[in-house]
């Protein structure tokens, strides 16, 4: 099933009825650096409905100013940001990750690639500064002539998994306290055969 662009042709790749498909379809490309969504290019097209059709939050970042078109998933990590995330540059949609959307922009479209894990970021995106934690991963979009002309991203957000590492380690610490701080001989042992955890 295709979806209808109502100011254009039919577009192949997106599917009507999905929320995302249908936004991107009834959107004004023409007044971004992307351009009528009829002119997209092929790598451009498959980027796209490779993350449409993706559970994890993905994005693509297309031309030199990272246009955004991104997925349903990643509509959790924009909050009320979202719909209006959708067609602006990076630097513009994200001003307090401005610096790091400006790195990795040179980074990929010069062809590398960026890893970044448990990466600490506060965002203002439910009305509130909002501390967060995310796994990032970006690769460079290489259309068939070779060019680089757009950044695959793929966000995870970790915030839970942090926190709770947080939470063991602290509780772990306070159990080293006190023990260092005890009159008497203490002992913590796990396992079947007894090991010494904590003396």
């Amino acid at each position: 099933m295709t979806s209808v662009n109502p100011s254009g042709p039919i577009v192949p790749f997106l599917v009507a009825g999905e929320p995302l498909d249908d936004l991107i379809a009834a959107f004004d490309w023409g007044k971004t650096s992307v351009g009528p969504l009829e002119t997209w290019n092929a790598s451009l097209q498959t980027a796209v409905s490779m993350v449409l059709r993706s559970t994890l939050p993905m994005v693509v970042m297309w031309g030199e100013d990272g246009v955004l078109i991104y997925n349903h998933a990643y509509t959790a990590i924009a909050g009320n940001r979202h719909p209006g995330l959708l067609g602006m540059p990076a630097l513009l949609a994200w001003p307090e990750v401005s610096d790091l959307n400006a790195h990795v922009l040179a980074q990929c479209l010069a062809g590398n690639t960026l890893t970044y894990r448990d990466l600490e970021l506060t965002l203002h995106r439910s009305g509130v500064d909002e501390k967060m934690w995310v796994n990032l991963d970006y690769s460079p979009i290489c259309c068939g002539d070779g060019l680089i002309l757009g950044v695959l991203a793929v966000v995870v957000e970790t915030t839970d998994k942090v926190r709770a590492q947080r939470r063991v380690s602290s509780e772990r610490e306070r159990l080293h306290r006190m023990f260092a701080q005890t009159p008497s001989f203490m002992a913590m042992l796990h396992g079947p055969t007894h090991v010494f955890d904590m003396a």
